[in-house]
């Protein structure tokens, strides 16, 4: 038995250029972001980031930004929005002024409670982090959520010495820098909503935030997750949920097709181009969970690793192709034979700083 998939050469046809702005002010005393973009084919690499915007927010007062990367702009100075004052976004780029409506914060809530259990989910075996108990206060009816996942894990192998080139004859020393534990952090990159305006309990409870699959590296050792609950309107709710429905199908054949995505952003100076993209104002709660492998699976159980054990045969390779190897910074020591020779392993076997930082984060709880 066997099969096939004919490969389908994707070309877009009466592709048209529009902006994308993502704009985000809370009530936290910060320096907040504005990104600015233009949409891109489908058969082209993207996105693709605008240059040289002249970009301010007012309020109270006007906050300036400026551009700490192409495409990324940062307010000059700190500033935190407050209740009852609109603030609008302004934009002006390649001659064309960009205006936001006015926007207020949309309420204030404290966060519910974050769970972490062992699932199965979707017929596979991990672990789910869920929101509960989340109800409405302060006017507060619609959110959205991020989250911020940090982990430590360590390498297939803790060795005590490196091999280094010292005038072009390999050499043990000591370990040179910590390799055996380490530090990854991820972004969330999905959309996540919640209402209540239309519960009859006026709660949310089971919302899941994420999902790790038992075999993640993520839950080798220690695992916390950062949770941003940040209240929005109904009209961004509204947009982000169409959003979220055009983007959220892991089929391209059955998914929604994509049509135009209006935001609360027009080009004043033209008003017939198209705009995409939201101003938010909103207050925003935080809340970070932690838990450790041993918390839901055997701690004497074989952990999932980067760099599966059977890929991590030690060698002995000889002098000319071990001086190559150290240089291409592909092996770390593994130890010596009696005869004199030096074993080596692949240095993603030892070397945790492949995947991730040896420095530990300030915030990090052991």
């Amino acid at each position: 038995m066997s099969s096939c998939v004919e490969e389908i050469a994707l070309n877009s046809e009466d592709f048209e250029e529009a902006i994308v702005i993502e704009g985000l002010v809370t009530n936290e005393l910060k320096k907040h972001e504005i990104k600015i973009s233009q949409t891109f084919a489908i058969d082209s690499t993207g996105p693709k980031p605008v240059s040289g915007a002249d970009i301010s927010v007012t309020g109270e007062e006007e906050n300036i930004f400026e551009e700490l990367e192409p495409g990324r702009y940062i307010s000059i100075d700190s500033f935190a929005a407050r209740p009852g004052i609109d603030y609008q976004l302004s934009i002006l780029v390649n001659g064309n002024e960009y205006i936001s409506e006015p926007t207020q914060l949309s309420g204030t809530s404290s966060i519910g409670e974050l769970e972490a259990n062992r699932i199965n989910y979707r017929g596979e075996d991990g672990v789910a982090i869920t929101l509960n108990n989340q109800t409405s206060t302060g006017g507060a009816n619609y959110y959205k959520y991020e989250y911020v996942e940090t982990f430590k894990f360590n390498s297939n192998y803790d060795k005590v010495k490196d091999i280094i080139l010292v005038d072009g004859v390999p050499v043990e020393v000591p370990k040179q820098k910590e390799e055996y534990t380490c530090y990854q952090t991820n972004n969330s990159q999905k959309i996540i909503l919640a209402n209540t305006n239309s519960l009859s309990d006026d709660s949310v409870n089971d919302l899941l935030i994420n999902f790790i699959d038992s075999k993640d590296p993520s839950l080798s050792n220690r695992y916390s997750l950062l949770i941003k609950q940040y209240v929005i309107g109904r009209d961004a709710y509204n947009y982000y949920k169409i959003l979220e429905e055009l983007t959220g199908s892991e089929n391209i054949f059955s998914q929604t097709q994509p049509g135009f995505l209006e935001g609360n952003i027009t080009n004043i100076t033209n008003p017939n181009e198209k705009t995409i993209g939201f101003f938010n104002v909103s207050s925003v709660t935080k809340k970070r969970i932690y838990f450790n492998y041993e918390d839901f699976y055997d701690p004497e159980g074989i952990r999932p690793r980067f760099v599966p054990f059977a890929l991590c045969e030690e060698t002995l390779p000889g002098i000319d192709n071990l001086i190559e190897q150290i240089e291409r910074n592909a092996v770390r020591w593994a130890g010596v034979l009696p005869g004199g020779g030096i074993l080596v392993v692949p240095a993603r076997c030892v070397d945790c700083t492949f995947f991730g930082t040896n420095e530990k984060p300030d915030f990090w709880e052991d």
